[in-house]
Parts: structure tokens; C-alpha cells; sequence
């Protein structure tokens, strides 16, 4: 197929959406900066009305702290905790605290001296003079071994613990000495460490307020990011989080214009249950985008690679076909995302150069095609590995969906689960529990490999619908998985195939047993076939529209319908030929009888299949009968 709806550009080598993750598409040669498209999420932090960055993995979150982090608007620094010490950060406690209690002095100290830093950096930037506050701020920095004031820069975690666990110096805020812990009036750990934490902050304060900013400086603003890092899917890594979490609450009430941002995956934070999450209610602010803000991003980026600002109506039936299989190309590929920039990027990137190495100056629709198979291998590593330490057995999940329709009834998914599960949990004891249908079903929802069918749609979790409940009977697997699970049609139904491509009688050579020995046939016998073929396709078409089935099925079914309908035609149009139009009633009724065994496999297809079996074989008798006794298209049964 040739697409000539676009012509080929002379800066198509130009077109470019920028890098896969924020660090890297920050840089020089990255479209972050240029093509960053200020959302509701970022303007919420921006003007401090929300702390909690909460979205899936790809969906932003690292995008917004970058920018905020360059932003004019505020003074700000991103933290992000190194992997190198993620088994101390999760282990450490401090003898007469809780774990969570012990993991948010961690924090406090973390986040305090990253202020302390953006402070120092502010009063050199912009204040001329600086108070002694700040000058014993800096000195107690130095002498920490926290030796660089660049607010980006922050110590390896482990480095930070064991400071906590030898005693901070304090003589930079005038206190020479401490209590020790080895007499018999000495305080725990706990409280010592909390003692000083009070005492740090208490003097930062004083630097803050002693600074005397005005309202037109931004406030200190403290990203926090990545914590996927050290996270576990375990009760430390638990109270690790909630640590955080109540010490960015404790920062932002504790000093005047400082606020702290924690970006977290959506995932994580929904499994932390701890007592005062109430408290973080108006706090959160979930990453959410919408076909048209998805769109306008991938508009921008391109805008900015080509340095022009008409892209937004270039960028598809320009430099990109202007649709896909009769859909618009945008509404094509945002489809195959989990709704995340990320994935539009990494798929109009591969669609762009695919069209590039097939020696095209603009995408065209094989292009996309051929991209949309590549993709959909990453997408499935990608969903693996993003869920590795949530669900470590997703990948042996996959073979559930692989080779069949991508829409699955809820007795196939139980008869599929229930030929997994004994090996699964011997494999997986620790999650034996997920091993039922339900259980399943619920997992591969969550994480958007399925939708589930309300109405007479599919809804995916990231439209933010309702959890499952139990009594979904339907579900689909995502358009971005099918390819690489080889699960391309609606459901393991037969497709109309041509008669000409397929039959060696398409030429006429039909049994004369077919036609009766001697037969006396009608001069008009065989337009009476060809018309009976039209009215049996009108009436499949009718069940299709009138059936309690899914938009997808239906399209799929009417689709095959069409293209059953189009192949009569044809030969209607070629050939009055009664031996080709009793071949072609056969080719059909043979059609419909194996498409009605197909539904019959699903009970809940009962009905339609028992409908779709009795148009086939009133065909089949009707292309032996009519050369004997020419029955009208009416008395098909």
C-alpha cells in the first residue's frame, strides 16, 4: 500500500521527540526545556497548593522536578536517594524510636541540610550582606563534611547514616558539648539524635529569618525523586517512605517559605498504609493526562526539534500520515500508550526513524505498522521490569494471552489460570495468594496489561476507573501489548477470506453434482444468488449491532462482514456466471457456519452464534437447491 496523502520534507531529518527519560533529555541535546508542556500537576507544585507527586512510571514526574529545578521561580534542588545505600537506609533504627520514627530523622536531617544549602547559595546569589546566622549555617556545614554548597549536589546516604550515629557537630551554633551514652543518665540513641535534629533546625530557621527575603524571592523549594531506587516491597522499605513522607510534612510547617516535594510511583505510594495518611489527603496531586495534552506535549517537542511553531498543523498528514487503518494517526498512537509521555515519545521517535531507514522523508502508514511491532516488544519487557520487585512472576503471566483473541471471556481466563496456578505457586511462594482468577485478573488490571468491559467498552486503570469488584465477565488486553503477544484479533474467530484467493473453482469450475444432473436453471438464477448473499450479509450485520457484545468484537466482526460482502460484489460485477455464484453462496455459507462454531466456544455468544449458524446453512441450501427449485433470497431461514 502507498500512502501519498504527505509529501516528503526537506527537514524531515530535523523531526525528533526527544530522549526517553528527563535526566537525559534535560541535556544540551534533549527537548525537555524547550518542549515542556506546563501541566495542571506542574502548576499545582509550582504554586505550592500540592507536596505528593504521585504517577506511574514515564508519566512526568521526573520532568517537573527538573524543571522546577531550573525554574527562575524558585530557589530548588532535586534530592534522589543512591542505590548504594539503599540496605542502610532500610535497616537503620535508633534504639528507643519506631522504624518509621528512626527512617524520618533520616530525612529530617537530609532534607535540613539540602535548605541549608539552598539557603547559602541564595544569600551569596542575591544578598550582599549576610547575617552571622548564615555564617554559622555555613561553618556547621563544613565542619559535617558537607563541603559542597551547590544546591545540586547532596552525600551518599550511608555517609549521611553514619554521621547520625557518631554525633553531629554543634559547635558552629555555640554548643560544645553533649551527653554522652554510656553513663547511667544518659538518653537513648533516639533521643540524642532528635535532640540535635531540633537544635540544626532551630539555627536554620534563624538563617531564613535572618535573611529578611522579600516576597519577589521564590521560596526554597526541595524535590525529592526516584525513591524507586531503594524501595523493596517490604515492610522497611514501607517505613522508609512513610519516614519521608511525614518528614517533607514536618519541613514545610517547621521553616517560612520552604516547601518539599516528594514524587512518588503511584504504585508504591497505594500499598503504604500507615495511620495518619489522612493527613496527606490535600497534599496529593496524581499525574494524569488526557489524549489532547498527550498530543499537544508530542506537538511541542516537535516545534522545538524543527524550530518552527507550526507543527501543530504539520505534525500528522504532514510529516506524519494523517491516518491509521481509518483512524487519525494521533488517536492511533496515543491508543497504544498506558497514557504516559513517555510512551508517545519512544513510539513517534521509532516511527520516525523507522521511515528513515525504509528511505522515507515522512511517516507513512506501513511506517507506523512496522514501528507499532518493535514497540509493542519494549512495551512488554518494559511492564517486566517496571513491576520486577512488585510481582517478580508477571512474565510467566504473559503466556495467558499469548496466541489468542486480546479479548478474554472470564471462564477462558479461569480455565487459563487454573492450568498455571500449582506451578506458580510453587514457584512464588510468597504470593501464592495472587494465584486465583481474581487474583490475576486484579494484578494485570492494575498494572494496565488488561481492561475490563463496562457497557459496551474497555476501561484501562489508567483512566483512573474503578477497581475490580469481581463480577467483570469480559476483558481485553491493552493495544500496546498485542503485537508482541501475538494476540491481534478481537477473539480466535474466522476472518472472511476472498473466494479468488483461496478457492481453485474461482473460475467456475464447480462440481456439477453442486448443480443437479440435467437442471433446468433460470436465466436470472444467478443474480438471485448474489442478491441472497447481500441480504444474508444485512442480516449478519443486524445481530452484529443488536448483540450485548464488546465495541471492539463488534467492529472486528463487521469488518470481516465488509470485507465478506465487498468479494461478492466483485464478482457480481465480473461475471453473471451461475456455476461462480452458486461457488461464491457456498464460499459464504461455509463462512458463517465456522464463524458461528467460533462464537458458540463462548457461552455468552450463544445466542449470536445460533443466529449467525442459521444464515450459513439457509445459504449452504440455497446453493444446492436453486438450480432444482429456485428458491426466492426471501426463504432463506
Amino acid at each position: 500500500m502507498t500512502d501519498v496523502s504527505i509529501a516528503p520534507h526537506s527537514d524531515f531529518d530535523r523531526l525528533y521527540f526527544g530522549k526517553d527519560d528527563a535526566e537525559s533529555d534535560a541535556g544540551s541535546s534533549g527537548l525537555l526545556r524547550a518542549g515542556f508542556l506546563r501541566t495542571a500537576a506542574f502548576n499545582m507544585v509550582m504554586d505550592g497548593r500540592k507536596q505528593l507527586l504521585i504517577g506511574r512510571k514515564g508519566a512526568g514526574k521526573s520532568a517537573i522536578c527538573v524543571v522546577l529545578a531550573d525554574s527562575a521561580e524558585a530557589v530548588a534542588s532535586v534530592v534522589t536517594p543512591d542505590e548504594i545505600s539503599a540496605d542502610e537506609i532500610r535497616q537503620f533504627e535508633l534504639q528507643g524510636l519506631t522504624r518509621q520514627t528512626a527512617k524520618q530523622f533520616i530525612w529530617r536531617y537530609v532534607l535540613a541540610v539540602q535548605v541549608a544549602k539552598l539557603v547559602l547559595y541564595h544569600a551569596r546569589e542575591t544578598h550582599s550582606k549576610q547575617p552571622p546566622s548564615v555564617n554559622q549555617l555555613r561553618k556547621f556545614l563544613l565542619e559535617n563534611g558537607e563541603l559542597n554548597e551547590d544546591p545540586r549536589w547532596h552525600e551518599r546516604f550511608w555517609k549521611t547514616i553514619q554521621r547520625l550515629r557518631s554525633s553531629l557537630s554543634l559547635e558552629a551554633f555555640g554548643v560544645t558539648a553533649s551527653i554522652g551514652l554510656g553513663s547511667a543518665t544518659a538518653p537513648s540513641e533516639g533521643i540524642r539524635i532528635s535532640q540535635q535534629l531540633d537544635v540544626v533546625e532551630e539555627q536554620l530557621d534563624f538563617a531564613i529569618r535572618d535573611l529578611r527575603c522579600p516576597s519577589g524571592h521564590g521560596p526554597f523549594l526541595v524535590l525529592v525523586d526516584q525513591l524507586e531506587k531503594v524501595w523493596s516491597n517490604d515492610v522497611n522499605s514501607d517505613d522508609m517512605i512513610i519516614g519521608l513522607l511525614t518528614a517533607a510534612k514536618h519541613l514545610a510547617g517547621r521553616f517560612r517559605g520552604v516547601r518539599c516535594v516528594v514524587c512518588i510511583r503511584s504504585d508504591i505510594y497505594d500499598a503504604l498504609q500507615f495511620f495518619d495518611r489522612d493527613k496527606f489527603r490535600g497534599d496529593e496531586m496524581r499525574i494524569e493526562w488526557t489524549p489532547e495534552a498527550l498530543v499537544n506535549m508530542l506537538v511541542a517537542r516537535a516545534e522545538a526539534s524543527l524550530g518552527s511553531g507550526d507543527a501543530a498543523s504539520r505534525l500528522f498528514g504532514d510529516y506524519f500520515t494523517k491516518t491509521i487503518d481509518g483512524r487519525p494517526t494521533e488517536a492511533y498512537l496515543v491508543e497504544r500508550t498506558l497514557m504516559r509521555p513517555r510512551d508517545l515519545i519512544q513510539l513517534a521517535n521509532l516511527c520516525r526513524d523507522t521511515a528513515a531507514k525504509n528511505g522515507r522523508r515522512r511517516v507513512t502508514e506501513q511506517d507506523v505498522i512496522e514501528a507499532e511491532r518493535q514497540y509493542s516488544v519494549w512495551k512488554v519487557q518494559d511492564l517486566a521490569n517496571e513491576y520486577l520487585i512488585n510481582y517478580p512472576f508477571l512474565p510467566e503471566l504473559f503466556v495467558l494471552f499469548q496466541n489468542s483473541g486480546y479479548i478474554v471471556t472470564l471462564a477462558a481466563l479461569d480455565e487459563r489460570v487454573r492450568t498455571l496456578s500449582e506451578t506458580l505457586r510453587g514457584r512464588h511462594h510468597r504470593f501464592a495468594s495472587v494465584f486465583t482468577t481474581l487474583g490475576v485478573a486484579s494484578v494485570l488490571y492494575g498494572i494496565g496489561l488488561i481492561g475490563v468491559r463496562r457497557g459496551d467498552k474497555f476501561e484501562y486503570v489508567h483512566g483512573r476507573n474503578s477497581p475490580l469488584d469481581g463480577t467483570e465477565q469480559e476483558f481485553c488486553v491493552h493495544p500496546c501489548f498485542r503485537q508482541a503477544l501475538r494476540a491481534t484479533a478481537a477473539a480466535n474467530i474466522t476472518a472472511y477470506r476472498p473466494l479468488a484467493a483461496w478457492s481453485p473453482h474461482s473460475v467456475g469450475r464447480t462440481p456439477s453434482s453442486w448443480l443437479g444432473a440435467n437442471a433446468t436453471v433460470r436465466s436470472d438464477a444467478a443474480h438471485v444468488l448474489f442478491d441472497a448473499l447481500e441480504e444474508a450479509g444485512e442480516r449478519a450485520a443486524r445481530v452484529f449491532d443488536a448483540a450485548p457484545i464488546s465495541s471492539e468484537l463488534r467492529v472486528e466482526l463487521l469488518a470481516s462482514l465488509a470485507a465478506m460482502l465487498i468479494d461478492v460484489r466483485e464478482r457480481a460485477n465480473t461475471s453473471d456466471s451461475l456455476e461462480l455464484a452458486v461457488e461464491q453462496t457456498h464460499w459464504v455459507s461455509q463462512f458463517f457456519i465456522r464463524l458461528a462454531n467460533d462464537l458458540g466456544a463462548d457461552e455468552n455468544l450463544e445466542v449470536m452464534a445460533v443466529r449467525i449458524d442459521r444464515i450459513g446453512r439457509g445459504l449452504d441450501e440455497l446453493a444446492h437447491g436453486l438450480p432444482r427449485y429456485g428458491p426466492r433470497p426471501s426463504e432463506l431461514s
